[in-house]
Protein backbone atom coordinates (compact mmCIF):
# COMPACT_ATOMS: atom_id res chain seq x y z
CA UNK A 1 0.00 0.00 0.00
CA UNK A 2 1.76 3.40 -1.10
CA UNK A 3 2.35 6.37 1.36
CA UNK A 4 2.11 9.69 -0.01
CA UNK A 5 2.81 12.98 2.05
CA UNK A 6 -0.30 15.31 2.88
CA UNK A 7 -0.74 17.85 -0.04
CA UNK A 8 -2.91 20.40 -1.11
CA UNK A 9 -5.37 19.78 -4.28
CA UNK A 10 -8.09 21.08 -6.75
CA UNK A 11 -11.26 22.22 -6.01
CA UNK A 12 -14.00 19.46 -7.07
CA UNK A 13 -17.68 19.64 -6.78
CA UNK A 14 -17.75 17.25 -4.27
CA UNK A 15 -16.01 15.79 -1.23
CA UNK A 16 -17.21 12.69 0.95
CA UNK A 17 -15.48 13.06 4.40
CA UNK A 18 -16.07 9.81 6.29
CA UNK A 19 -15.37 9.49 10.32
CA UNK A 20 -15.02 5.58 11.14
CA UNK A 21 -15.00 5.22 14.53
CA UNK A 22 -14.66 1.70 14.90
CA UNK A 23 -12.56 0.86 18.31
CA UNK A 24 -15.28 -0.97 19.12
CA UNK A 25 -17.51 -4.05 18.04
CA UNK A 26 -18.06 -2.50 14.42
CA UNK A 27 -14.33 -2.64 13.83
CA UNK A 28 -14.53 -5.27 10.47
CA UNK A 29 -17.57 -3.37 9.16
CA UNK A 30 -15.53 -0.03 9.14
CA UNK A 31 -13.58 -2.02 6.59
CA UNK A 32 -15.76 -3.43 4.65
CA UNK A 33 -17.11 -0.23 4.10
CA UNK A 34 -13.62 1.17 2.67
CA UNK A 35 -13.42 -1.87 0.26
CA UNK A 36 -17.23 -0.77 -0.64
CA UNK A 37 -16.08 2.57 -1.52
CA UNK A 38 -12.94 1.09 -3.27
CA UNK A 39 -15.35 -0.74 -5.08
CA UNK A 40 -17.04 2.42 -6.93
CA UNK A 41 -13.90 4.42 -6.59
CA UNK A 42 -13.66 8.39 -6.44
CA UNK A 43 -13.86 10.86 -9.38
CA UNK A 44 -12.64 13.65 -11.27
CA UNK A 45 -15.28 15.83 -9.66
CA UNK A 46 -15.11 13.56 -5.98
CA UNK A 47 -13.30 13.17 -3.24
CA UNK A 48 -13.31 10.85 -0.91
CA UNK A 49 -10.98 11.39 2.20
CA UNK A 50 -11.19 8.37 5.28
CA UNK A 51 -10.20 8.32 8.69
CA UNK A 52 -10.38 4.48 10.64
CA UNK A 53 -9.71 3.65 13.82
CA UNK A 54 -9.87 0.05 14.51
CA UNK A 55 -9.83 -2.93 16.88
CA UNK A 56 -7.04 -4.65 16.37
CA UNK A 57 -6.57 -4.57 12.63
CA UNK A 58 -3.85 -1.91 13.41
CA UNK A 59 -2.23 0.73 15.88
CA UNK A 60 -3.63 3.47 15.31
CA UNK A 61 -5.64 5.47 13.34
CA UNK A 62 -4.91 5.84 9.32
CA UNK A 63 -6.20 8.50 6.84
CA UNK A 64 -7.03 7.44 3.56
CA UNK A 65 -7.92 8.48 0.26
CA UNK A 66 -10.14 6.43 -1.97
CA UNK A 67 -8.70 6.83 -5.84
CA UNK A 68 -9.98 6.96 -9.24
CA UNK A 69 -10.53 3.54 -10.64
CA UNK A 70 -7.18 2.80 -12.44
CA UNK A 71 -6.57 1.24 -16.03
CA UNK A 72 -8.04 -1.93 -14.65
CA UNK A 73 -11.47 -0.71 -13.24
CA UNK A 74 -10.26 -0.88 -9.83
CA UNK A 75 -10.18 1.73 -7.19
CA UNK A 76 -7.67 1.58 -4.23
CA UNK A 77 -7.66 2.61 -0.91
CA UNK A 78 -4.05 5.09 -0.60
CA UNK A 79 -2.71 6.06 3.34
CA UNK A 80 -2.58 9.63 3.50
CA UNK A 81 -1.62 9.83 7.32
CA UNK A 82 -0.60 6.68 9.96
CA UNK A 83 -1.40 8.39 13.30
CA UNK A 84 -0.94 7.13 16.93
CA UNK A 85 -3.49 6.19 18.82
CA UNK A 86 -6.28 8.59 19.55
CA UNK A 87 -9.75 8.74 21.24
CA UNK A 88 -12.42 8.79 19.03
CA UNK A 89 -14.76 9.69 21.34
CA UNK A 90 -12.41 12.49 22.29
CA UNK A 91 -14.09 15.47 19.85
CA UNK A 92 -10.41 16.69 19.62
CA UNK A 93 -9.60 13.88 17.41
CA UNK A 94 -12.97 14.74 14.99
CA UNK A 95 -11.48 18.11 15.25
CA UNK A 96 -8.52 16.91 14.05
CA UNK A 97 -10.33 15.02 11.53
CA UNK A 98 -12.44 17.40 10.16
CA UNK A 99 -9.35 20.02 9.79
CA UNK A 100 -7.15 17.49 7.72
CA UNK A 101 -10.22 17.10 5.32
CA UNK A 102 -11.62 20.77 5.16
CA UNK A 103 -8.24 21.28 4.22
CA UNK A 104 -6.62 18.42 2.03
CA UNK A 105 -10.32 18.66 -0.39
CA UNK A 106 -11.69 21.80 -1.55
CA UNK A 107 -14.79 20.92 -3.10
CA UNK A 108 -17.96 23.27 -3.20
CA UNK A 109 -20.03 20.95 -1.29
CA UNK A 110 -19.27 18.58 1.55
CA UNK A 111 -20.78 15.23 2.74
CA UNK A 112 -19.50 14.11 6.51
CA UNK A 113 -20.34 11.19 7.75
CA UNK A 114 -19.79 10.76 11.55
CA UNK A 115 -20.24 6.55 11.82
CA UNK A 116 -20.47 4.14 14.97
CA UNK A 117 -22.95 3.11 17.72
CA UNK A 118 -25.53 5.58 18.00
CA UNK A 119 -28.07 6.07 20.61
CA UNK A 120 -29.83 10.04 19.71
CA UNK A 121 -28.46 12.23 22.69
CA UNK A 122 -28.85 10.85 25.68
CA UNK A 123 -27.08 7.46 26.50
CA UNK A 124 -25.07 7.81 29.37
CA UNK A 125 -21.64 5.70 27.43
CA UNK A 126 -22.24 6.20 23.93
CA UNK A 127 -24.15 9.12 22.53
CA UNK A 128 -22.21 8.96 18.87
CA UNK A 129 -18.47 8.22 17.92
CA UNK A 130 -17.52 5.68 20.84
CA UNK A 131 -14.31 4.76 21.77
CA UNK A 132 -14.02 0.75 23.65
CA UNK A 133 -10.51 2.40 25.20
CA UNK A 134 -11.92 6.26 25.70
CA UNK A 135 -15.09 8.16 25.73
CA UNK A 136 -17.98 9.39 23.67
CA UNK A 137 -19.06 12.12 21.43
CA UNK A 138 -22.14 14.18 22.68
CA UNK A 139 -24.14 16.60 20.38
CA UNK A 140 -22.51 19.75 21.59
CA UNK A 141 -19.42 18.37 21.38
CA UNK A 142 -19.66 17.40 17.55
CA UNK A 143 -21.26 21.22 17.13
CA UNK A 144 -18.37 22.73 19.10
CA UNK A 145 -16.06 20.65 17.33
CA UNK A 146 -17.45 21.83 13.64
CA UNK A 147 -17.60 25.21 14.26
CA UNK A 148 -13.72 25.26 15.41
CA UNK A 149 -13.11 23.87 11.81
CA UNK A 150 -15.19 26.90 10.18
CA UNK A 151 -18.01 25.42 9.78
CA UNK A 152 -20.65 27.97 10.72
CA UNK A 153 -24.51 29.52 9.33
CA UNK A 154 -21.95 31.50 6.69
CA UNK A 155 -20.09 28.62 5.52
CA UNK A 156 -22.16 25.05 5.63
CA UNK A 157 -21.64 21.73 4.21
CA UNK A 158 -24.02 20.54 2.23
CA UNK A 159 -25.32 17.31 4.12
CA UNK A 160 -24.03 15.40 7.79
CA UNK A 161 -24.42 12.03 7.89
CA UNK A 162 -25.10 9.78 10.85
CA UNK A 163 -24.43 6.32 9.90
CA UNK A 164 -25.54 5.40 13.15
CA UNK A 165 -29.05 4.04 15.30
CA UNK A 166 -31.56 6.09 16.56
CA UNK A 167 -30.07 10.04 15.32
CA UNK A 168 -32.97 11.41 13.22
CA UNK A 169 -34.12 13.70 16.35
CA UNK A 170 -35.96 17.00 15.68
CA UNK A 171 -34.29 18.32 18.56
CA UNK A 172 -30.66 16.60 17.22
CA UNK A 173 -31.33 17.94 13.54
CA UNK A 174 -32.27 21.52 14.61
CA UNK A 175 -28.72 21.43 16.94
CA UNK A 176 -26.95 21.77 13.86
CA UNK A 177 -28.74 23.95 12.13
CA UNK A 178 -25.87 26.31 11.47
CA UNK A 179 -23.58 24.57 10.02
CA UNK A 180 -25.34 21.75 7.56
CA UNK A 181 -28.57 22.17 5.50
CA UNK A 182 -29.39 18.25 5.36
CA UNK A 183 -28.96 15.87 8.07
CA UNK A 184 -29.23 12.42 7.17
CA UNK A 185 -30.03 9.35 9.60
CA UNK A 186 -32.38 6.82 11.18
CA UNK A 187 -35.33 7.00 13.62
CA UNK A 188 -34.73 3.43 14.91
CA UNK A 189 -31.59 1.17 14.70
CA UNK A 190 -29.25 0.53 11.80
CA UNK A 191 -27.80 -3.10 11.52
CA UNK A 192 -24.34 -3.41 11.83
CA UNK A 193 -23.57 -3.50 8.22
CA UNK A 194 -24.74 0.55 8.16
CA UNK A 195 -24.64 2.65 4.76
CA UNK A 196 -23.91 0.70 1.49
CA UNK A 197 -21.17 3.16 0.57
CA UNK A 198 -20.49 1.31 -2.68
CA UNK A 199 -24.12 3.43 -3.37
CA UNK A 200 -24.00 6.13 -1.69
CA UNK A 201 -20.39 7.13 -4.04
CA UNK A 202 -22.70 6.42 -6.46
CA UNK A 203 -25.08 8.71 -5.80
CA UNK A 204 -22.61 11.44 -5.21
CA UNK A 205 -20.90 10.97 -8.36
CA UNK A 206 -24.04 10.89 -10.26
CA UNK A 207 -25.86 13.37 -8.60
CA UNK A 208 -24.33 17.94 -8.69
CA UNK A 209 -27.02 19.10 -6.22
CA UNK A 210 -27.52 18.02 -2.60
CA UNK A 211 -31.20 17.26 -2.41
CA UNK A 212 -31.11 14.72 -5.14
CA UNK A 213 -27.53 13.22 -2.94
CA UNK A 214 -29.64 12.98 0.28
CA UNK A 215 -32.75 11.32 -1.39
CA UNK A 216 -31.02 9.36 -3.30
CA UNK A 217 -28.40 7.61 -0.08
CA UNK A 218 -32.07 7.18 1.59
CA UNK A 219 -33.97 5.32 -1.50
CA UNK A 220 -30.16 3.51 -1.83
CA UNK A 221 -30.31 2.47 2.14
CA UNK A 222 -33.83 0.86 1.80
CA UNK A 223 -33.08 -0.11 -1.21
CA UNK A 224 -30.09 -2.60 -0.05
CA UNK A 225 -31.66 -3.80 3.11
CA UNK A 226 -35.08 -5.01 1.02
CA UNK A 227 -32.78 -7.41 -0.92
CA UNK A 228 -30.57 -8.57 1.94
CA UNK A 229 -34.27 -9.06 3.12
CA UNK A 230 -33.97 -7.28 6.40
CA UNK A 231 -36.39 -5.25 8.17
CA UNK A 232 -37.87 -2.76 10.63
CA UNK A 233 -35.74 -0.10 9.46
CA UNK A 234 -35.97 3.88 8.70
CA UNK A 235 -33.68 6.04 6.94
CA UNK A 236 -34.97 10.26 6.25
CA UNK A 237 -33.28 13.46 4.99
CA UNK A 238 -33.94 16.69 7.05
CA UNK A 239 -33.84 19.96 5.33
CA UNK A 240 -32.59 22.00 8.82
CA UNK A 241 -34.12 25.57 7.51
CA UNK A 242 -37.06 24.07 8.73
CA UNK A 243 -36.53 23.16 12.14
CA UNK A 244 -36.75 26.21 13.50
CA UNK A 245 -40.69 26.51 12.60
CA UNK A 246 -41.25 22.84 13.58
CA UNK A 247 -39.63 23.37 17.49
CA UNK A 248 -41.45 26.54 18.14
CA UNK A 249 -44.85 24.95 17.14
CA UNK A 250 -43.76 21.97 19.07
CA UNK A 251 -43.36 24.20 22.07
CA UNK A 252 -46.58 25.71 21.89
CA UNK A 253 -48.13 22.43 21.96
CA UNK A 254 -46.33 21.76 24.80
CA UNK A 255 -47.53 25.01 26.72
CA UNK A 256 -51.15 24.16 25.50
CA UNK A 257 -50.72 20.57 27.03
CA UNK A 258 -49.21 21.56 30.31
CA UNK A 259 -51.89 23.61 30.70
CA UNK A 260 -54.68 21.19 30.73
CA UNK A 261 -52.55 18.35 32.00
CA UNK A 262 -55.03 17.89 34.59
CA UNK A 263 -57.75 17.16 32.21
CA UNK A 264 -55.92 15.29 29.22
CA UNK A 265 -53.47 13.40 31.52
CA UNK A 266 -55.04 10.00 31.28
CA UNK A 267 -55.90 10.28 27.39
CA UNK A 268 -52.23 11.27 26.72
CA UNK A 269 -51.12 8.00 28.62
CA UNK A 270 -53.06 5.92 26.71
CA UNK A 271 -51.90 8.20 23.21
CA UNK A 272 -48.02 7.45 24.65
CA UNK A 273 -48.68 3.87 24.86
CA UNK A 274 -50.03 3.77 21.20
CA UNK A 275 -47.33 5.75 19.83
CA UNK A 276 -44.22 4.19 16.97
CA UNK A 277 -41.46 4.09 19.32
CA UNK A 278 -37.83 3.00 18.76
CA UNK A 279 -34.86 0.44 19.81
CA UNK A 280 -35.19 3.25 22.63
CA UNK A 281 -38.94 3.67 23.50
CA UNK A 282 -38.37 7.27 24.39
CA UNK A 283 -38.30 8.28 21.34
CA UNK A 284 -41.21 8.43 19.81
CA UNK A 285 -42.01 9.59 15.93
CA UNK A 286 -43.46 13.45 16.01
CA UNK A 287 -46.11 13.21 13.63
CA UNK A 288 -47.62 9.82 14.53
CA UNK A 289 -48.05 11.61 18.05
CA UNK A 290 -49.38 14.60 16.86
CA UNK A 291 -51.88 12.42 15.17
CA UNK A 292 -52.93 10.84 18.20
CA UNK A 293 -53.62 14.25 19.96
CA UNK A 294 -55.59 15.92 17.18
CA UNK A 295 -57.62 12.74 16.87
CA UNK A 296 -57.78 12.25 20.86
CA UNK A 297 -57.87 15.24 22.51
CA UNK A 298 -61.39 16.99 22.48
CA UNK A 299 -59.53 20.63 23.16
CA UNK A 300 -59.63 22.52 19.76
CA UNK A 301 -56.72 24.55 20.46
CA UNK A 302 -54.38 21.68 21.25
CA UNK A 303 -55.97 19.53 17.77
CA UNK A 304 -55.39 22.96 15.87
CA UNK A 305 -51.60 23.65 17.33
CA UNK A 306 -50.86 19.69 16.81
CA UNK A 307 -51.65 19.37 13.31
CA UNK A 308 -49.47 22.78 13.02
CA UNK A 309 -46.42 20.97 14.42
CA UNK A 310 -47.37 18.02 11.74
CA UNK A 311 -47.33 20.71 8.89
CA UNK A 312 -44.24 22.45 10.09
CA UNK A 313 -42.33 18.78 10.94
CA UNK A 314 -43.10 17.34 7.44
CA UNK A 315 -41.64 20.74 5.87
CA UNK A 316 -38.58 19.58 7.48
CA UNK A 317 -38.85 16.12 6.19
CA UNK A 318 -37.14 15.86 2.33
CA UNK A 319 -37.64 12.14 2.32
CA UNK A 320 -38.14 9.40 4.36
CA UNK A 321 -38.69 5.87 3.55
CA UNK A 322 -39.35 3.01 6.20
CA UNK A 323 -39.13 -1.01 5.44
CA UNK A 324 -41.52 -3.31 7.57
CA UNK A 325 -44.52 -3.03 9.55
CA UNK A 326 -42.56 -2.31 12.82
CA UNK A 327 -42.03 1.16 11.69
CA UNK A 328 -45.17 1.74 9.87
CA UNK A 329 -45.83 4.76 11.60
CA UNK A 330 -42.47 5.94 11.25
CA UNK A 331 -42.35 9.12 9.13
CA UNK A 332 -38.72 10.51 9.59
CA UNK A 333 -38.48 12.69 12.80
CA UNK A 334 -38.55 11.60 16.45
CA UNK A 335 -39.01 13.66 19.41
CA UNK A 336 -38.37 13.00 22.98
CA UNK A 337 -41.39 11.56 25.01
CA UNK A 338 -40.35 9.03 27.48
CA UNK A 339 -42.80 7.25 29.52
CA UNK A 340 -41.14 6.48 32.86
CA UNK A 341 -40.25 9.38 35.08
CA UNK A 342 -36.57 8.37 36.13
CA UNK A 343 -35.72 8.26 32.60
CA UNK A 344 -37.32 12.01 31.94
CA UNK A 345 -35.67 13.19 35.56
CA UNK A 346 -32.04 10.81 34.87
CA UNK A 347 -31.82 12.67 31.42
CA UNK A 348 -33.67 16.19 31.82
CA UNK A 349 -30.24 18.03 32.01
CA UNK A 350 -28.70 16.49 28.97
CA UNK A 351 -31.72 17.52 27.33
CA UNK A 352 -31.52 20.75 27.89
CA UNK A 353 -27.77 21.04 26.42
CA UNK A 354 -28.97 20.96 23.45
CA UNK A 355 -29.98 24.03 20.85
CA UNK A 356 -33.52 24.53 20.99
CA UNK A 357 -33.45 25.32 24.79
CA UNK A 358 -30.90 27.83 24.61
CA UNK A 359 -34.34 30.21 23.18
CA UNK A 360 -36.46 30.07 26.43
CA UNK A 361 -39.46 31.01 24.07
CA UNK A 362 -39.08 27.17 22.95
CA UNK A 363 -39.48 25.71 26.43
CA UNK A 364 -42.57 24.73 25.95
CA UNK A 365 -42.39 21.07 25.26
CA UNK A 366 -39.94 20.58 28.60
CA UNK A 367 -42.86 22.56 30.54
CA UNK A 368 -45.39 19.67 29.45
CA UNK A 369 -42.75 16.73 29.98
CA UNK A 370 -42.29 18.16 33.61
CA UNK A 371 -45.86 18.76 34.15
CA UNK A 372 -46.58 14.74 32.67
CA UNK A 373 -44.06 13.51 35.16
CA UNK A 374 -44.54 15.27 38.06
CA UNK A 375 -48.55 14.96 38.15
CA UNK A 376 -48.16 11.39 39.12
CA UNK A 377 -46.37 12.63 42.71
CA UNK A 378 -42.97 12.31 41.50
CA UNK A 379 -41.01 15.06 42.54
CA UNK A 380 -37.22 15.31 41.03
CA UNK A 381 -36.06 17.93 44.02
CA UNK A 382 -36.72 14.81 46.59
CA UNK A 383 -34.75 11.97 45.17
CA UNK A 384 -30.98 11.74 44.92
CA UNK A 385 -29.22 12.25 41.72
CA UNK A 386 -26.04 11.61 39.98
Amino acid sequence: MQYISQKLAPEKKWALLIYIAGDNNLSDYGLTDIQELCDEGSSDQVYVGVEIDTYGEHTGSIRYEITEPDWTGKAHRTVIDRLPEKDSGDPETLLSFLNWGLNRYKAENYLLVVWNHGSGFRHVRRDIGYDDFGSSLDMPEIENALRRAGINQDNKIAIMGFDACLMSMLEIAHHFREQTDIIIGSQQTEPADGWPYDKVLKAVKQSRDSHTVAKKIVDEYISYYRNHGVFGLTQSAIQLIYTENAINRLSELGNLLAEEISTCRNCLREIRMDLQTFEMADYVDIIHLCELIAQKIDDQNIKETANKVIASTKDCILSSKTLGSSVQNANGLSVWFPAYDFLYYNYRAKYLSLAFASDPSNMGWVKFLDKYHYSYGFNPYMMNMR
